[in-house]
């Protein structure tokens, strides 16, 4: 009797492709978990900025409360994010937590 041949590590994701993140999902935890993904960490790896264990960071994201800024802050800080993703990080987060923000009063940059 032969036991079935396991196929070899081909060092990608459990699939063998990498996860997308559609374009319909808007939310800050779904952001973060795509910029953590192409920096190449983990969530736990915001144990350390956000000053908490790594389930407590599983339980954060996992939780359907809204992020607090204090959050994303440290991980727009720890993950080096530029100025333009930084304040859409903000601005979803503020939407998330129930501010009535009206895109129509937000400052226009010339081009």
């Amino acid at each position: 009797m032969t036991g079935r041949r396991q196929h070899a590590n081909n060092g990608m994701a459990c699939g063998g492709h990498p996860i997308r993140v559609p374009r319909s999902v808007d939310s800050v935890r779904a952001h973060l978990r795509r910029h953590l993904r192409e920096e190449g960490h983990r969530m736990q790896a915001l144990a350390g900025p956000w000053k908490c264990t790594t389930q407590n960071v599983y339980d954060l994201f996992y939780r359907s409360s809204p992020l607090g800024p204090q959050h994303i802050n440290a991980a727009v800080v720890f993950l080096r994010l530029d100025e333009f993703d930084a304040n859409e990080l903000r601005l979803l987060g503020a939407r998330e937590a129930g501010w009535n923000i009206d895109p129509q009063f937000l400052e226009k940059v010339p081009t």
